[in-house]
């Protein structure tokens, strides 16, 4: 696993060859996925199935000879766990039945208890057994604000106004569900980790929801937090950390990461402006925008090799997607991508 290209890159160090693997990889736009997703009719009953999210996630390994793989699960495993009753609806995405509406729902919480989660364990160890040997496995978690988000608003939106009430009415109370959910990620990752993960990442999803003071008060802070609990934790010290943060509103460059190995861009930052600004500090990875896979071939090769050539010779460089994969790509464009990337390098 030391020889791992991905690990290389989380460690500083440059590769011929960028490694290259993208979030949302095992998913809808794969028709391997579909025949499998076809017989349940319920996601999270798939999820569920830890040996069926091995062979998931080993999907787009098989397919593209990809660097890295990702768990198969969702991120919001952790409300569901403190019982917020999370269902997956046709046309309408993940819902909760018993969102966070009050102070008194922080309050009526149950405490979070990792094994409920021993699903999601098992799925890591069954992907561990899956996967080539020097194919390395990440973990990750949703952002404590973003799990707090979906939780008050109790599912996705457009707007998040639920949330942005709740949070000028009941700041003091939103921060006690922040700590809350900052231990149970940490908790939750750290299962992970004891379970053969390789690394992990953090997906601060909507941290473009909040502003420049506000992305400090109620979102950096947890993710430090949670941070400072895996490296000060001998079970995870060693184990590199990815954040995600979705186009927040401050510059990359002015946030306070602490403990994070690797930056994961937006698709919407500027990747040369970053590079200039993290190296030596920071991997990078990303940044291409999963749109660009809806274009022509030489769209993709010509925006691929655009990336690489900014980032060649940078220590610390992975290559993603500037955000999830969607189901709309055909996987031939994710090939031709691929081809670009290491044809080019």
């Amino acid at each position: 696993m030391k020889d791992s290209k991905f690990l290389r890159a989380l460690n500083l160090q440059t590769n011929p060859i960028p490694p290259v693997w993208f979030m949302r990889q095992a998913g809808r736009y794969l028709p391997e996925y579909q025949e499998i997703r076809k017989n349940y009719s319920n996601f999270l009953d798939m999820c569920k199935q830890p040996k069926v999210c091995a062979e998931l996630a080993l999907q787009p390994i098989d397919r593209f000879g990809l660097d890295a793989s990702i768990l198969f699960s969702d991120i919001l495993t952790i409300p569901d766990a403190l019982n917020l009753g999370l269902g997956f609806y046709e046309g309408e995405g993940p819902k909760f039945s018993n969102p966070i509406s009050s102070p008194q729902d922080i309050d009526k919480l149950i405490p979070f208890d990792v094994n409920n989660l021993d699903y999601v364990f098992r799925a890591v160890e069954e992907t561990k057994n899956l996967l080539p040997k020097d194919i390395p496995l990440i973990g990750f978690c949703g952002s404590p604000w973003t799990l707090a988000a979906y939780s008050i608003e109790g599912g996705g939106s457009k707007d998040f106004k639920k949330t942005k009430i709740f949070m000028e009415e009941h700041p003091d109370e939103l921060q006690k569900f922040l700590e809350i959910l900052s231990n149970a990620c940490y908790e939750y990752l750290r299962q992970q980790v004891l379970s053969g993960v390789n690394a992990l990442q953090i997906f601060d999803s909507w941290a473009d929801l909040l502003s420049e003071d506000m992305l400090e008060e109620f979102s950096v802070k947890y993710t430090r937090i949670l941070t400072q609990l895996l490296k000060a934790d001998p079970v995870t010290a060693d184990i590199p950390i990815i954040l995600f943060e979705k186009a927040p509103k401050k510059k990359i460059k002015d946030i306070l990461f602490q403990n994070i190995a690797c930056i994961s861009l937006h698709w919407q930052e500027d990747i040369e402006q970053a590079s200039r600004n993290l190296k030596n500090k920071y991997a990078i990875q990303g940044n291409l925008n999963p749109k660009i896979l809806l274009g022509s071939d030489e769209l993709i090769w010509t925006e691929t090799q655009k990336i690489c050539n900014i980032m060649k010779g940078y220590p610390g460089f992975v290559f993603n997607l500037g955000h999830g994969i969607t189901p709309d790509i055909k996987p031939n464009k994710v090939s031709i991508m691929i081809n670009a990337l290491r044809q080019d390098s």
